[in-house]
């Protein structure tokens, strides 16, 4: 087994238990998770509706879309459960698996990680509310987003499977391109050694 197939099979080892390690702590973080979410879109959604009709409540862990029809009166629209907004965990993992980073880099990228996935997540929010309004032929919906179609769902949906993993990649690669990079200094050192070894070995072989 070479060094790159170690450190692959290591990688992934430290992945699947940093994921079953963090994976129960997501009950108890999901709730304030999905309440700073919450607040968070409530400006975006206030900055692209006109009539501002839409209103969030977050409730252990789940993200309510609630729709405003007239006066006070506000009716149920969409349910996100607290699962819509896991990826940041498996996102921690494979940050906590990834070799070649230090502790201080380790953490920054990690955080930098969850800062641009929470502004990824907390658009998606928006655009699978404001693209289930147009759908629905509602007045929310008017607007730019009244001439949505299949292919702009399907591209946000892309974007929201992909990100997460998009992300790490961006964060990570200089970790792997270094470990690479190791390896075939590694490799080329040997391949010297050996090379040397033989040279040797002749010259013995030659002297006799």
């Amino acid at each position: 087994m070479n060094r790159l197939t170690r450190a692959v099979g290591r990688f992934l080892l430290l992945f699947a238990l940093a994921l079953g390690v963090l994976t129960p702590l997501w009950s108890i973080v999901a709730p304030h998770y999905a309440g700073l979410a919450a607040r968070a879109a409530r400006p975006v959604f206030h900055a692209v509706e006109a009539a501002d009709v839409t209103v969030l409540d977050a409730r252990d862990g789940d993200v309510w879309i609630f729709r405003r029809l007239d006066g006070q009166r506000i009716s149920p629209f969409l349910v996100f459960d607290r699962f819509t907004l896991f990826a940041a965990i498996p996102l921690i993992a494979l940050f906590v698996a990834t070799p070649g980073l230090g502790v201080l880099r380790r953490l920054v990228r990690t955080l930098v990680g969850l800062g641009v996935l929470f502004a990824l997540q907390v658009g998606y929010l928006v655009a699978a509310v404001e693209l289930g309004y147009a759908a629905a032929g509602l007045a929310a919906g008017e607007g730019v987003l009244s001439a949505t179609s299949e292919g702009w769902q399907v591209l946000v949906r892309v974007l929201w499977e992909a990100g997460p993993v998009a992300i790490w990649i961006a964060l990570s690669a200089g970790a792997w391109r270094r470990l690479w990079g190791e390896l075939r200094a590694s490799n080329g050192s040997r391949g010297e050694l050996t090379r040397g070894v033989a040279a040797a070995g002749g010259e013995r072989g030659s002297a006799v």
